[in-house]
């Protein structure tokens, strides 16, 4: 006969590996100082040194408050039911869906996903990581070269949570990608104050401060999550238009309660697209700050939880729209700004082409989105507008480069099989000077299969380029791409 291995829940380890276990799961939720984390508490009640009954309900049973953490044996947690045995046994049945330990390797596990209820805990921390492997294939016209590779487009792992109050959060975000090759770098890190609901009582959300690396507030595009694309990437035009990461400052905040429920977001930032560049005096920024604000609504619908396809097939039509600003002086001075900007539709840098003595510039550029879904159909379009304008040390007139992206998908198998199309144009006189309009098309379609929603799919798609005004390793697009480009990606998160 098979030998049987001995049942072992997660309570009835041994001493040595329960303390192990305590610590790994209690660091990020001891709610107060002097407090006894709950699964030591339950730990103290399976080897009888505290009795079960010391859980009994005897005074008030009100509910607590929404931000309020109570302790396992307060009346008011719904963990202290009023018959101890019972309370026992409700812990026990929570916990013998969790396993910690060793397993040739320390194994944190859970049988199902749940909602813990720990968002009102001052001390928390969550993991969380995504990832995409890409197989591109490119057709381009010389004199650029076609491309034929495996690439780990996105290797992300996040630690999130909160530190000391509940409305102090911390976000950290670690990338690592093919095209840089085994460098991992730090892509987000910020915190967030929820001031409104700290210091006033407001709901939360409705008022908060931003201080760190992060998204500037201006595209959809990018405002966008790469976890919640229907095509593999973003497109051109909306590349093209971005402001990306930058170190800021800023302010948020939401309102659900008035007659369409928006969102908003303004910051203050080192300048468009210096996420990555090197600060202080050995770094090649300008002194000019870079400023940028954001607002969105939902005015027709329950929008959902996925941004962007329908997977929870509205019956009634659901929209969202956006607006956005962002504005900056551009300096000779700051080679990290000067050098970044590209024009239609050649994809060259602006700066290689102004006058030597240009000595500084500015920028002005807005964006305008609206997003649809019905009965599996989802569609988004976002405008965007550049001017450069008040060129110092040369005569030259405003330029304005113009473009956007519009996109629609539909579920021919619901929340499973989707079919996609996109179109994305730039047209404009930056390439020129101002002397004539050039412009530059990108239109694609592809097929998406997700096996657990955004969390695991695979995405087909295939694009014809019409001269590219970008320098993207993202998007597999170099200046003045003509031609095709094929992509398949597998997508996993958790």
């Amino acid at each position: 006969m098979d030998s049987i291995v001995p049942y072992r829940p997660l309570l009835t380890l041994d001493p040595d590996v329960r303390f192990l276990t305590a610590i790994a799961i209690n660091v990020a939720l001891i709610v107060s100082l002097g407090s006894v984390p709950a699964f030591a508490q339950e730990s103290m009640i399976a080897s009888n040194a505290v009795a079960p009954a010391s859980y009994d309900a005897a005074a008030d049973r009100s509910s607590p408050a929404a931000d309020q953490v109570c302790d396992i044996g307060d009346p008011r947690s719904p963990w202290t039911p009023g018959d101890g045995a019972v309370a026992s046994a409700e812990l026990r049945r929570f916990s013998d869906t969790i396993r910690v330990g060793y397993d040739d390797g320390f194994v944190l596990a859970s049988l199902r996903e749940r909602n813990l209820e720990t968002d009102a805990f001052p001390f928390r921390l969550k993991v969380n990581g995504w990832g995409q492997l890409r197989h591109t294939a490119s057709d381009v016209a010389l004199p650029n070269t076609d491309l034929n590779q495996f690439q780990m487009k996105r290797a992300r792992l996040i630690l999130s949570g909160n530190a000391f109050l509940p409305d102090l959060n911390y976000f950290t975000q670690f990338d690592g990608r093919s095209s840089s090759g085994d460098n991992m770098r730090l892509l987000d890190f910020y915190l967030n104050y929820d001031i409104g609901h700290a210091q006033f009582g407001f709901e939360k959300g409705t008022f908060g401060f931003r201080a760190g690396k992060y998204k500037m507030p201006f595209t959809m595009a990018r405002w966008l999550s790469g976890k919640e694309f229907e095509f593999s990437d973003r497109s051109v035009a909306s590349t093209y238009f971005d402001v990306n990461r930058s170190l800021a400052i800023g302010l948020f905040g939401q309102s659900k309660h008035t007659a369409i429920p928006i969102e908003w977001e303004t910051a203050i930032f080192n300048g468009f697209v210096t996420g990555g560049a090197e600060t202080g005096s050995s770094g090649n920024l300008d002194d000019n700050f870079a400023y940028s604000i954001r607002l969105q609504g939902y005015p027709i619908g329950d929008w959902g939880s996925s941004q962007l396809a329908d997977f929870e097939s509205h019956d009634r039509l659901a929209m969202r729209v956006g607006c956005a600003f962002a504005g900056t002086t551009i300096s000779r001075n700051g080679s990290t700004e000067f050098n970044t900007p590209r024009v239609v539709d050649s994809g060259q840098t602006f700066a290689s082409i102004l006058p030597v003595a240009v000595d500084s510039y500015h920028v002005a550029q807005f964006a305008v989105d609206t997003s649809f879904k019905w009965r599996g159909w989802s569609t988004t379009m976002e405008y965007y507008f550049r001017n450069l304008s008040d060129f110092e040390g040369a005569a030259l007139p405003s330029l304005l480069d113009h473009g956007f992206w519009f996109q629609v998908g539909y579920f021919v198998v619901p929340e499973k099989l989707q079919v996609l199309t996109r179109w994305s144009r730039v047209d404009g006189d930056s390439g020129t000077l101002g002397a004539s309009d050039q412009s530059t098309d990108e239109v694609g379609a592809g097929l998406a299969w997700y096996l657990r929603g955004n969390r695991a799919k695979l995405v087909t798609d295939v694009t014809r380029l019409d001269g590219a005004p970008i320098s993207s390793s993202a998007l597999d697009v170099n200046p003045g791409d003509r031609g095709w480009l094929f992509r398949t990606q597998m997508q996993f998160s958790f």
